[in-house]
């Protein structure tokens, strides 16, 4: 059954700051909130009836970190027995025809049981004013007919269902949270935008940028509120990495649970010696803004060997990193076969300077075999046990020294590479992740029941 609700206008939610590769790293989880390990976690003893409320980017697919945690978590618990279903808001934005084709594809493959397009319309005055008004409580009440007539279609959706636990992945959506009855009610943030924008206004500052500084201060305090006061109105409060989590709440209530690992590269691949490569969304600007540092920090500091290149692969890249593609600098835009390339390089670079949550690419380099060498914010979201088996470096001459070290003697690190690997593919599977999950759901159910 698919069920259309009034049509309607919906503004945007802000980007999410997710990585968005299909590979990630949990940070010790469970050592980390001393809850009970993954390989432990009991199964959930009754079907749940799960409903996602969640933005689906059909045009991007698995391509769009939002959609791969979504859709991957979706798919494992589906597999261990329970109902999905999504509710998909309509954006002003979206080819109807083609996004309908794309979720009756998720039915037809067995990913989610059901869907249901959902609309959202509020007077376009009353929605400027509620703008203004920082705290959600406040903004809610000038909004409050609206959002009652939202809420009660939503919960028409989940009486007619009837459905266990609500999972909020839409931002914009999170006003509905405390007009639902007495189903569980889940907030998964992903990553945290408060830090994203602090880490951004941090990076305004030190390149001396003031007008998007208070752009970005003006953002931070706005998600900084966002995310405390809505972490309080659900039953669960979810986050990607600790790192993130702490910005986000520290509520009891408040959990990590990460992505997992797809699947190991098993074929060993020939290295392009000297190959340099850094890869991700390259209008993304934790990504773009970390290549363009690399290139006219850290690479400089490289010429002395001759044999290095460096290739930035990955979608729609700025014009300021196309600009600086030269001999010895490679921009390729969107490749076929990502992981064929990284598997290729020798060595796989993270000079991350801003962003937030998962790295996954970090680990998906690893995953296809090739040695990282990042900034700790590129590392931060992996536990002692695995920074140490890598080499992190801050300033351009310590990351240029790093690279140096590792080229003149690839060998000497193989063992460390083939730890990381071994930990990676036997701790982290998005099984073990939905089956946290799921505990984690089943818990807050026993305790509203």
């Amino acid at each position: 059954m698919t069920v259309l609700l009034a049509d309607t206008e919906f503004e945007t939610a802000p980007a999410n700051a997710v990585a968005e590769f299909p590979f990630a790293r949990a940070n010790n989880l469970q050592r980390a909130q001393k809850t009970a390990p993954l390989k432990s976690a009991p199964k959930s003893e009754r079907a749940l009836k799960i409903l996602w409320i969640a933005d689906v980017d059909y045009r991007l697919g698995a391509a769009h970190g939002g959609n791969l945690r979504l859709i991957s978590f979706a798919r494992q618990v589906r597999a261990q027995g329970h109902e999905v279903y999504f509710a998909v808001p309509k954006r002003k934005a979206d080819d109807d025809a083609e996004k309908q084709k794309f979720l009756e594809r998720l039915k037809a493959q067995g990913v989610i049981t059901d869907y249901f397009s959902i609309e959202y319309r509020h007077p376009k005055v009353k929605g400027k004013l509620a703008h203004l008004a920082l705290y959600p409580g406040a903004a809610n009440l000038v909004l409050g007919s609206a959002q009652r007539s939202f809420a009660d279609d939503l919960n028409s959706i989940i009486s007619a269902n009837p459905i266990d636990v609500c999972i909020f992945m839409s931002r914009d959506l999170l006003f509905a949270l405390p007009a639902i009855g007495s189903t569980t009610t889940i907030v998964d943030w992903v990553d945290s935008y408060f830090l994203y924008h602090l880490r951004e206004a941090r990076l305004h500052v030190k390149r001396a940028r003031l007008s998007k500084l208070l752009r970005s201060m003006q953002l931070a305090a706005e998600a900084w509120i966002h995310e405390r006061y809505y972490s309080r109105q659900a039953d669960l409060s979810l986050a990607v990495s600790p790192v993130d989590q702490r910005y986000i709440s520290r509520e009891p209530n408040s959990q990590v649970v990460a992505n997992g690992v797809a699947s190991l590269r098993a074929v060993s691949v020939a290295k392009t010696k000297g190959q340099l490569i850094f890869t991700g969304n390259m209008d993304f600007p934790p990504n773009y803004q970390s290549a363009l540092w690399f290139i006219d920090e850290v690479f400089p500091l490289l010429q002395q060997r001759a044999d290095i290149r460096l290739v930035i692969a990955g979608a729609n890249p700025v014009p300021e990193l196309t600009a600086r593609a030269n001999e010895r600098i490679q921009v390729t835009g969107y490749v076929e076969d990502l992981a064929l390339q990284i598997a290729q390089s020798e060595l796989y670079v993270a000079p991350l300077v801003c962003g937030s949550g998962f790295k996954n690419k970090v680990v998906e380099a690893v995953a296809n075999g090739t040695y990282v060498i990042g900034t700790t914010m590129a590392v931060e979201f992996l536990d002692s046990e695995i920074r140490r088996r890598l080499l992190v470096a801050d300033s351009p001459r310590t990351m240029a020294d790093a690279i140096l070290t590792y080229l003149d003697s690839p060998k000497a690190f193989e063992t460390n590479l083939e730890e990381v690997r071994r930990l990676v593919a036997e701790e982290l599977t998005w099984e073990a992740q939905a089956s946290e999950l799921l505990r984690l759901a089943t818990l807050c159910t026993r305790d509203i029941e």
